[in-house]
């Protein structure tokens, strides 16, 4: 249909030239009713071929009536172009007859191009055309036009023949098509199809990957206090281990609340888990963007001071036992104070975690037995032995 909207202006100007080269020989009449047919249907099949190419383009394909149409359409338009034996040369002039023909030839050519690959159309739209012109030249009787029919039948037995294997290899050249088109229509969908459930599965993945944030934040936290859980201050001690090895020192400090059962008893164990709050809120206060606090236990916790000497540490820890002890603790407790037994270590070569623990628990109960609500270290536990002794 493309093809044959797209001859249309060839069409037409054809058929006024071959008006116009016979209208020395044949009445002016004849030649109007003849070129004014054909100009009218030329017109008109433009229209419904141009229509029947938008409703294809626009996705809903040509119906099957739609279809019929245009098979009679075009074997009217035949059937036309043959008539011009009878409308243009109505004397049987051998010559012009002969003129007419030649046309004639090149116009069945033109149908047999432009159908190819519509299934037996072009035989029956040159089988007409053929009719009608052997119609005339059978009945002048005059024998160079019988040859010429001849001539002409051999011509269009040689076209359809040249033709028929093209037809073939286009019908299924446009069956491969058809079917590369579903084909591609069908995987189109499908990667539309997969797209989706990619995204779903990013959105998924983005939810999970949410998700185990927050649990790895829960599990890394201490729920009550918000400090690090006993695990994450336990790993985050293993790493400035594996650090001091390399050259970079740090300190490793035990931090105890005093008579907290006590508090406990007294006030509540709401009470006591505000005061573990508050402390938590008040040491981690005082803490560099380097340092770590993880709740170790109970009321007992664990401070990392990276890149820090025992003497510099000892006087951060002095600043957060004051601190702590002079809180204004009275609308939790009353009069009573809070403080804080500390013991103070310093990582040495060949020490591992469990060593520095071990180490600073032993320094925490010192303190506690020295009177409880101060920071021991190695050296003052050791001064404190030998004037004990």
């Amino acid at each position: 249909m493309e093809r044959f909207r797209a001859a249309q202006p060839y069409s037409m100007v054809g058929g006024a030239l071959l008006a116009l080269a016979m209208s020395l020989h044949s009445p002016w009449g004849n030649i109007a009713c003849w070129w004014g047919g054909l100009f009218a249907w030329q017109c008109l099949y433009f229209v419904f071929t141009s229509r029947l190419l938008r409703i294809a383009g626009a996705g809903q394909g040509v119906s099957l009536p739609h279809f019929r149409l245009f098979v009679l359409a075009t074997i009217l338009a035949a059937a036309w172009w043959g008539s011009a034996v009878w409308w243009l040369v109505p004397d049987n002039d051998p010559l012009y007859l002969i003129v007419v023909l030649l046309w004639l030839a090149g116009v069945a050519s033109a149908y047999a191009a432009y159908l190819t690959g519509v299934k037996l159309l072009p035989v029956l739209v040159l089988g007409l055309m053929l009719l009608i012109v052997q119609t005339k030249l059978w009945g002048t009787g005059i024998p160079v036009l019988r040859l010429a029919g001849m001539s002409v039948l051999l011509f269009t037995a040689v076209l359809v023949t040249m033709t028929w294997p093209l037809h073939r290899y286009l019908r299924e050249s446009y069956a491969v098509r058809e079917e590369n088109n579903r084909l591609l229509l069908d995987m189109t969908e499908q990667q539309h199809k997969l797209d989706e459930y990619n995204q779903q599965l990013e959105e998924q993945s983005r939810q999970l990957d949410e998700a185990l944030a927050r649990v790895e934040a829960l599990v890394a936290h201490d729920p009550l206090t918000g400090v690090l859980s006993r695990r994450a201050v336990m790993t985050r001690a293993d790493q400035l281990v594996a650090q001091a090895v390399a050259g970079q020192p740090f300190c490793l400090a035990m931090l105890d609340l005093d008579h907290f059962k006590s508090i406990n008893d007294g006030f509540g164990h709401l009470a006591g888990d505000e005061v573990l709050r508050q402390t938590s809120r008040l040491v981690g206060g005082e803490l560099r963007g380097n340092d770590s606090l993880g709740r170790y236990g109970g009321e007992e916790f664990m401070l990392l001071l990276e890149g820090m000497t025992q003497d510099a540490a000892l006087l951060r820890l002095e600043h957060i036992r004051n601190l702590v002890q002079q809180h204004d603790w009275s609308a939790l407790i009353g009069m009573r104070v809070v403080t804080v037994s500390i013991g103070l270590v310093a990582w040495k070569n060949g020490l591992d975690v469990p060593q520095l623990i071990k180490r600073a628990d032993t320094l925490l109960y010192a303190a506690k037995r020295a009177g409880r609500n101060q920071v021991m270290t190695e050296a003052a536990a050791e001064a404190a032995a030998r004037g004990h002794a």
